[in-house]
């Protein structure tokens, strides 16, 4: 049916005001929650903005990216674990200390991949508000992280470089040069899970809950508590059970947004229960006791003690050249976490991760010849490495570290092949180990004073052959120092390596 007619400017009743619905006004409490949350997200986002920053500006932010790679609790184990390094256990022993206190504020307020978890969940919050839920904790959630955790202890370092966060979010694809699929698949699982892949996967996650469940005062649902259930959905981790009124603070990620939901600020920081002497509570604490005793004598046990789990022998002719400091494959597969922090940063993008088969290097950064060669004085990649993966090398000691040994197919060298002047190996190698001579050939062709050779492989990299080229390097199974530097020539440092000499 029709409306009736209405003639302009005659008003055919009163109108009735359109009540507008207001929001109550927050309570002290819930404004001080929610500054908590905004001042979290804001911390944790400035560390992610940094990490992204640096990784596409290595070169300027060369200084600080060091530093912030060794602040990440993941690397910090890895390098006291692996490496014995010395500056992780101060630090190690402060975040154990932190979060013994006030919980996992690590994962809230430092974690560069958790501020991006916690970005892809908001993200999924916007489509679909009713999004998470309480998840029971269960004893399958701690079976991924603690064997990655045994395995790196034993000497495989693979499945820990896959799940440490840091590692995570810095490592590089074996395919491109962009982000890996490791990192897509974690974010992914962010968007549709939250946090959950800080509390099944991540071990991190694992080891700060252990500490997290000796905290003094908890986080805890008092009984206030009207069973409205929005803390339950806002909780990332799942962790949050408004039913039971039930919180588990050992998977708790501090990420403060149940304070900032609950409407009577039923939420408290509260002095957590004593544990009986006898029953559940005290078999547990036993549990934890025993398992913390057994990750202090994994600590302090000696690397030649530990099992090795991959032992890698390659013959002679197929030993990749590994960057400078890592000293040997198995020292190199003990100790990488697969951060690719030195493939970020070499100045000639020589050093790439491993796609190839080779056991134990899927992944490890090595040097491709063929890409670029590692520059006489540059030390940048060791400069940045957090887990003691690469030994800290001066310049000095890089000038007489031998990475490789040159090897020369004479006959397939263009000069005796073709009759063509050349001479490109010998003006960019720095140390005079390829020289060119008269020859059998009667022309000056290349020979080689493998003494002299560090096995930078600018002569590969040089060479205008390819796809095999007749001149390369081939890694030692031990870098060692020469005895005294050889003599220099200054042509790498003159002559940019994209520019050079084809």
């Amino acid at each position: 049916m029709p409306p009736p007619f209405r003639p302009k400017g005659i008003a055919l009743g009163p109108v009735k005001p359109v009540p507008v619905r207001q929001k109550p006004p927050l309570t002290m409490e819930k404004k001080k929650a929610s500054r908590l949350k905004l001042a979290r997200r804001l911390v944790a986002s400035v560390g992610l903005a940094f990490a992204v920053l640096a990784f596409a500006y290595p070169a300027e932010l060369g200084g600080p990216f060091s530093y912030f790679a060794k602040l990440q609790f993941g690397q910090l184990t890895a390098a006291l674990v692996s490496a014995g390094t010395l500056y992780a256990v101060p630090l190690l022993a402060l975040y154990a200390v932190l979060t013994a206190l006030f919980g996992r504020f690590f994962c809230s307020f430092i974690c560069p991949l958790g501020a991006a978890l916690d970005l892809a969940g908001a993200l999924r919050m916007k489509a679909r508000p009713k999004r998470f839920g309480y998840r029971p904790w269960s004893a399958w959630r701690a079976v991924v992280p603690a064997l990655a955790l045994v395995l790196f202890w034993a000497g495989l370092t693979l499945p820990f470089g896959l799940l440490e966060p840091y590692s995570v979010l810095a490592s590089r694809s074996l395919f491109w040069g962009g982000p890996s699929l490791v990192l897509a698949a974690v974010l992914a699982s962010g968007y549709f899970l939250g946090r959950g892949f800080c509390n099944s996967l991540c071990p991190t996650g694992f080891l700060l809950s252990l500490f997290a469940r000796l905290s003094p005062r908890r986080l805890a649902i008092t009984k206030k508590c009207l069973g409205c259930g929005r803390c339950g959905r806002v909780c990332p981790a799942s962790c949050a059970d408004p039913a039971s009124r039930r919180l588990d603070f050992g998977r708790c990620i501090l990420c403060l947004e149940c304070l900032s939901v609950c409407p009577n600020g039923s939420l408290r920081y509260l002095k957590a229960p004593v544990a009986l002497e006898t029953g559940p509570a005290r078999r547990g604490f036993l549990k934890r006791a025993g398992l913390g005793a057994a990750a202090g004598a994994a600590f302090v046990t000696p690397e030649a003690l530990r099992l090795k789990v991959i032992r890698t022998r390659l013959p002679d002719g197929q030993r990749p050249v590994l960057p400078p400091g890592s000293l040997s494959l198995a020292r190199l597969n003990a100790h990488c976490t697969l951060c690719h922090n030195c493939v970020r940063v070499c100045p000639n993008q020589a050093l790439v991760p491993c796609p190839d088969g080779i056991p134990g290097l899927v992944g490890k950064p090595f040097l491709d010849a063929y890409r670029g060669f590692c520059q006489y004085d540059c030390v940048e990649c060791a400069r940045v490495c957090p887990t003691g993966a690469l030994v800290d090398l001066d310049v000095s000691r890089k000038h007489v570290l031998r990475l490789g040994l040159v090897h020369l197919h004479r006959l397939e060298c263009i000069v005796v092949k073709n009759g063509t002047s050349c001479g490109a190996c010998a003006e960019l190698c720095p140390t005079g180990a390829v020289d060119m001579l008269p020859g059998p050939s009667g022309r000056v062709e290349p020979t080689l004073e493998r003494h002299l050779c560090i096995g930078c492989g600018a002569c590969q990299y040089a060479c205008p052959v390819r796809p095999v080229s007749p001149i390369w390097v081939v890694g030692l199974p031990y870098q060692d120092f020469m005895a005294s530097p050889p003599r220099v020539s200054h042509v790498a440092d003159e002559v940019p390596a994209e520019e050079f000499p084809f």
